[in-house]
């Protein structure tokens, strides 16, 4: 007897694609039946050996395409073990091979679309769910982030590493069936999500980041994304040859990865286990935020799929170069963000210092000797939508900022935890607290005794940490 269903991905031990289902022997027959058309691109063409040869053996010694590559089997190893949707997303300049990452981790998994495997950001939330859900328990491929309205670039983000789409009424006023997907994404674009989402005035928070990590696209060895060009002369030469490769040759190596999985599937998360557990100790460096254990647990479960398609023969590349590869992403990508801390946090106590940089004399009314700190100028200047003062303290010999609790709140930490700002201040040595309050009681022209945040001066030196 067959069994029909709605949707890709594991059914029980079966893994189903929309021309065949993949099952350890024995196992029942079942036919994929989409309940609505949905675009996709898995596809086979050329065999294992060839793509192996052609397109695996060109990603060796180069993290970025090891790493896409490495995506490609990792779609259906997250329901497995448990792994939340989400993914990684390339950036950088024009040029340094973006796309090319995109299309080689695609031919994993299909091809034979325009970009290969890989669909575009440019569609509706609509469209958007239907192409996730044609690609549950896979990875799902997104060229051009750009091509995303800014104003809608973190809620499709969102929509995606959710697993679900809207809910939904049908014109009975009855509730339509909810579209479900776990999903392994890989993007690229000249922004970061943050970035791009930020040009319409939006304000991206750190979980979703840690939802889609950003992986600076350049690896830094003059030749853009790429490591080692294998004998080719020039980087443009070697993306030609990638490319024609994976658009000839893709597909194969997930059916073969399949096959593999299905035969032992206990055996298989046991060693994906492993895997990211010492890639978490090797790599997570100690007092890491969840962020950061976060980032490092996908990198992690990527290298894991790498590692295991390495060990069954698929890839060619040699065993522990994907992990490699996904220790130098992470590496980098902790660089790149300057701090094992939050980064809502970190984004605060640098927005509360850009706040102080530009806003120094025209929103702080000076105080005492820090009315005649500049060049000896006696006449203190009007201050309009004043949000606190300014004072000089002799014994540090460094401006203090006296900022009222409302102004602080509302203006200097907008957008933020305010709390969670004062308290990273007060642990890098910026505050100025008078015992258990975060506020001290200052005398005050016009206002009289008053409850302030005081902040030093020594924030704006350009060091994270203050002095000990």
């Amino acid at each position: 007897m067959v069994r029909c269903v709605a949707r890709v991905g594991w059914h029980a031990d079966t893994y189903v694609l929309p021309d065949r289902a993949i099952g350890p022997e024995g196992s029942e027959e079942i036919l994929y039946q989409p309940a609505h058309d949905a675009c996709h691109y898995w596809r086979v063409s050329g065999t294992l050996d060839e793509w192996r040869a052609q397109v695996g053996r060109l990603c060796s010694v180069n993290s970025r395409l090891v790493l896409a590559a490495s995506c490609g089997f990792a779609g259906p190893i997250l329901k497995l073990v448990g792994a939340e949707s989400g993914g990684i997303h390339f950036h950088g300049v024009t040029s340094t091979g973006k796309t090319t990452a995109l299309v080689v981790g695609g031919s994993v998994c299909g091809g034979g679309g325009n970009a290969g495997f890989a669909q575009t950001w440019r569609t509706t939330i609509n469209g958007l769910e239907a192409t996730a859900e044609a690609h549950n328990d896979g990875t799902l491929i997104l060229d051009e982030l750009a091509q995303v309205d800014s104003r809608d670039a973190a809620e499709k983000a969102y929509l995606l590493a959710n697993g679900q789409g809207k809910a939904r009424m049908t014109r009975t006023i009855a509730a339509r069936r909810k579209l479900l997907w776990t999903l392994l994404i890989v993007s690229s674009g000249e922004l970061t999500l943050a970035e791009h989402a930020s040009s319409a005035g939006k304000q991206v928070k750190g979980g979703v980041e840690v939802r889609l990590i950003n992986i600076e696209a350049d690896a830094g060895r003059g030749f853009g994304l790429f490591e080692n060009l294998h004998g080719v002369e020039s980087a443009e030469q070697f993306v030609h040859l990638l490319k024609q490769a994976a658009q000839h040759c893709y597909g194969a190596p997930i059916r073969a990865f399949l096959e593999c999985l299905v035969k032992d599937r206990t055996a298989a998360e046991r060693k994906v286990r492993a895997l990211r557990a010492a890639f978490l100790h090797e790599n997570v460096p100690s007092g890491a935020t969840g962020e950061v254990k976060r980032v490092a647990d996908r990198l992690a479960l990527i290298a894991a799929a790498g590692e295991l398609a390495t060990e069954w023969g698929i890839t060619g590349w040699s065993v522990g170069e994907a992990a490699e590869a996904a220790q130098r992403c992470f590496l980098d990508w902790l660089k790149r963000r300057g701090t094992t801390g939050a980064s809502d946090v970190e984004a605060g106590f640098r927005q509360v210092r850009a706040f102080i940089v530009a806003n120094g004399s025209s929103r702080f009314q000076a105080t005492g000797n820090a009315a005649h700190t500049t060049e000896g100028n006696d006449d203190v200047p009007v201050v309009r939508e004043r949000v606190g003062f300014r004072r000089w303290n002799s014994r540090n010999e460094e401006i203090e900022y006296l900022i009222f609790p409302d102004a602080f709140k509302e203006q200097v930490c907008k957008g933020q935890s305010s709390r969670a700002v004062l308290q990273e201040l007060d642990k890098r040595g910026f505050l100025v607290r008078d015992g258990q309050n975060m506020t001290i009681k200052a005398r005050l022209p016009e206002v009289g005794s008053a409850r302030v945040y005081c902040i030093r001066g020594a924030i704006l030196g350009g060091d994270d940490a203050g002095p000990a």
